[in-house]
């Protein structure tokens, strides 16, 4: 694979424990590129239908710079991809996908990757790092525990008390989420007019939505004043 740009971000090597592989993060700005095509595999074979925004509209915002495409190369194969969504004028960005190969996992790639999201992105300052992961809690399902469970262990908080409704991105039906976040400071809170504002910004700029949705209605109304951090 000859493709993958460094521009625009900091190529790195993941930090290896040793038990784990290196893996080199570069961002891929061309959907053209094998890395790309690698990328969008794991991408499908990651995440449900209804889940998934279409190649088409990932391909058209890649190009355009509004979404930022992160592959991990393990000895130059796709491993491991990650969408990031940089919320303009916050110290926010959203984890739009993050997606391991499936003969990669628990490997550590995505510690690897975690551990160096704040310096890695060439000239963007950040604070926070968002992530949207299924609610585990609806019908106690053990894998999606087990998914929190993970990303806790790599330093991620989940913001408790707030259900974020995804709409359905293809086909009819909307899935139940959590966010979560790794932040560079030690907070214990996030202020609840803050997350209604990106919210609102995630329906409009990301999945094309109106204020009046009945799936951002339904979430905002459920968005507490102080949120928790747990």
């Amino acid at each position: 694979m000859e493709h993958a740009r460094d521009c625009c971000f900091k190529s790195y090597m993941g930090k290896s424990d040793g038990m784990s592989p290196e893996v080199k993060f570069s961002e891929v700005r061309d959907p053209s590129a094998d890395e790309f095509k690698e990328a969008m595999k794991i991408y499908i074979a990651s995440f449900p239908e209804n889940e998934r925004r279409t190649v088409a509209s990932i391909e058209a915002m890649v190009k355009g710079g509004k979404i930022r495409l992160i592959v991990g190369l393990v000895d130059g194969k796709a491993a491991f991809m990650a969408l990031l969504y940089p919320i303009e004028g916050t110290p926010f960005v959203l984890g739009d996908y993050l997606a391991t190969a499936e003969e990669y996992r628990g490997k550590g790639i995505g510690k690897q990757f975690l551990d160096g999201i704040f310096s890695a992105v060439d000239g963007l300052e950040f604070d926070y790092f968002l992530i949207q992961v299924e609610n585990p809690y609806i019908c106690s399902d053990e894998t999606m525990i087990r998914r929190v469970e993970f990303y806790k262990r790599l330093g991620m908080k989940e913001l408790t008390g707030l259900r974020y409704i995804l709409p359905p991105l293809q086909g009819t039906m909307p899935t139940e989420m959590i966010f979560m976040v790794l932040l560079k400071a030690n907070d214990h809170h996030l202020d609840g007019e803050v997350m209604r504002d990106l919210i609102i910004r995630i329906f409009s700029e990301l999945d094309g939505r109106h204020e009046d949705d009945e799936f951002l209605t339904s979430t905002l109304r459920g968005v507490p004043d102080l949120i928790d951090l747990a």
